[in-house]
C-alpha cells in the first residue's frame, strides 16, 4: 500500500498474478502494473491491502483523498494549493509526481496515477478527485465566460461593483443571480469552494483567476479537437474489453449539464483567424469568396460552406464549420453567407469583379489571336520565343547540365549514366557513338 513520509510502509506479501485479458497490450503498461492496480484498488481476490498510515482505507484512492483532506481541509483546496501549481486545471504525469514528492508521498505513484486517470486520457483534473466540486466550478466558469467573455470582465461587471476587490457572501449571491443561479444553497457551496485563505470570509479577484486559466486550457483543447487524429498511443484494453457504448460514443455527444466541455469562445477572434487563413491561402478575401462560391450565386449556403471549409480546405470539422457559419451571419440556419458578411467592402469586391472581368476579356482576345494570327506571330508563340531567348542568354553556373537543368551531385550525362544501376557500374559503361544513340 501507499504511505507518507514519516509514517512507515509495509511490503505486501507475494500473491498470485491474476489472469490477464488475451487482448492486453503488454508493451504499454505491463501485467505488473495491472496486478498492482488490482491490489491497490481493493478488488484483488485473496489479497488484503495493508497500510501503516492513520488514514488506512480499502483502496489507495480513498486513502489519498483522506490525507489531502487532513492536510488542506478539503479536496478543492488541496487541488488548488498543493497539486495544481500552474492553475491550468490539468495535471500531467510530471506535475503529478512533483506535487506528490513535495507533499511527502512515498507510495507507488505510478499505480496511483493510473487509478486516478480512469478515462486513460493522460491527464488528471479535479473531476477525478472531487467530481461534485469540479462540476460546480465548471458551471460557474462556463456561465461567466459565456455571458461576459472572461472571468475578470464578469468580476468587474456584476461582482465587484464597489471596486473594493473583495466580495462578501451577500454580494456573491447577487452576482450569481445575475448569472442565472436560482438555488441559494448551491451558491453558498460555490462560495465556500472559492475560499482558499484560512479564516477569510471574502473572496477577491485573485481567488477566482484560476478559472480563467481553466478557460484558456479548454479553448486550446477545443482548438486541437478540430483536427483529426489518426493514431493515439493508448491501450484500449488496459482496463478490460471496452463495451459497445464506449466504442461508438461520439466525442461531441455532451449532455447539457456537463459544463466541463463548454467553452466561452471569442467568436470575433475566431472569425479574424479564419479570415487570416483565407488571405494566406487565396491571397485576398474576394478571391477566397469567389473560390468558395462554386455556382457563382454571390452567396454561400450552410452546406456549401461546410463542404468547402471542412472537406476542401480542411480547416475544421463540420460541427465547428456550422458554428463558424452562424457566427458570420447569425443564428438563422436557413440564411446564407454573403461577401459583405465575410468582411469584404464594396470597393474591394467591385475591384475584384472588374479585374476578373478584364482578365477574362484578355483571355478571350488572346485565344482569338492564337487561332487567327499567322504561324509564329500569335501571342502564345511570341511569348514562348521570348522565354526561349531568355533561357539561352541566362548564364548558367558551372557544373554538369542535361536537358537545360543542373544534374544532382554524383550524376553523369545520359545515356552513359543510368541512375538505376548500382554505383560500381555507373562509371564503367562503354562510350556509345552518336550514330548509335538515335
Amino acid at each position: 500500500g501507499g504511505g507518507w513520509a514519516g509514517q512507515g510502509r509495509v511490503a505486501s506479501s507475494p500473491r498470485a498474478v491474476p489472469a490477464l485479458a488475451p487482448a492486453t497490450m503488454w508493451w504499454n503498461c505491463g501485467p505488473h502494473l495491472q496486478r498492482r492496480m488490482e491490489q491497490e484498488s481493493g478488488r484483488a481476490t485473496g489479497h488484503t491491502r495493508k497500510s501503516m498510515t492513520w488514514f488506512a482505507r480499502n483502496n489507495a484512492v480513498d486513502e489519498f483523498k483522506q490525507v489531502l483532506i487532513a492536510k488542506f481541509g478539503s479536496l478543492t483546496r488541496a487541488w488548488r494549493v498543493g497539486l495544481d501549481a500552474d492553475e491550468n486545471g490539468m495535471l500531467d504525469m510530471r506535475e503529478f509526481v512533483l506535487a506528490l514528492h513535495s507533499l511527502g508521498y512515498i507510495g507507488n505513484i505510478r499505480t496511483l496515477w493510473y487509478l486516478l486517470d480512469d478515462d486513460n486520457s493522460g491527464s488528471i483534473s479535479l473531476k477525478e478527485i472531487d467530481p461534485a466540486a469540479s462540476s460546480a466550478l465548471e458551471k460557474f466558469r462556463a456561465k461567466s465566460t459565456d455571458r461576459h467573455g472572461s472571468i475578470p470582465e464578469m468580476w468587474r461587471a456584476i461582482m465587484d461593483k464597489d471596486r473594493s476587490n473583495s466580495v462578501s457572501m451577500n454580494e456573491f449571491i447577487e452576482g450569481c443571480e445575475a448569472l442565472g443561479y436560482d438555488d441559494e444553497l448551491e451558491v453558498h457551496s460555490l462560495f465556500n469552494l472559492l475560499l482558499v485563505k484560512p479564516g477569510c470570509r471574502f473572496i477577491s479577484l485573485e481567488d477566482i483567476t484560476f478559472l480563467q486559466k481553466w478557460e484558456h486550457t479548454k479553448r486550446k483543447q477545443a482548438e486541437k479537437s478540430r483536427f483529426g487524429r489518426s493514431w493515439v498511443n493508448k491501450d484500449p484494453y488496459f482496463r478490460g474489453m471496452p463495451s459497445l457504448s464506449q466504442r461508438f460514443q461520439s466525442q461531441e455527444d455532451v449532455s447539457e449539464s456537463d459544463y466541463s466541455a463548454m467553452v466561452g469562445i471569442d467568436w470575433e477572434a475566431e472569425k479574424e483567424k479564419f479570415k487570416e487563413f483565407l488571405v494566406k491561402r487565396f491571397g485576398s478575401l474576394p478571391k477566397a469568396f469567389d473560390a468558395m462560391d462554386a455556382n457563382g450565386s454571390g452567396e454561400l449556403s450552410l452546406v456549401e460552406f461546410q463542404s468547402m471549409v471542412s472537406s476542401v480546405l480542411r480547416y475544421c470539422r463540420n460541427a465547428e464549420a456550422t458554428r463558424l457559419f452562424r457566427a458570420f451571419n447569425g443564428s438563422d440556419p436557413d440564411a446564407t453567407l454573403t461577401w459583405e458578411e465575410l468582411g469584404i467592402s464594396k470597393v474591394d469586391w467591385t475591384s475584384h469583379r472588374m479585374l476578373k472581368r478584364l482578365q477574362a476579356q484578355q483571355m478571350r482576345h488572346e485565344t482569338f489571336l492564337n487561332a487567327t494570327a499567322p504561324v509564329g506571330k500569335s501571342p502564345r508563340a511570341q511569348r514562348a520565343e521570348r522565354k526561349h531567348i531568355d533561357r539561352i542568354r541566362e548564364q548558367k553556373p558551372s557544373g554538369k547540365w542535361a536537358f537545360n537543368s543542373p544534374l544532382p551531385e554524383g550524376w553523369g550525362v545520359p545515356p552513359l549514366f543510368v541512375p538505376a544501376d548500382p554505383p560500381h557500374r555507373r562509371n564503367h559503361l562503354p562510350e556509345v557513338p552518336n550514330s548509335a544513340r538515335f
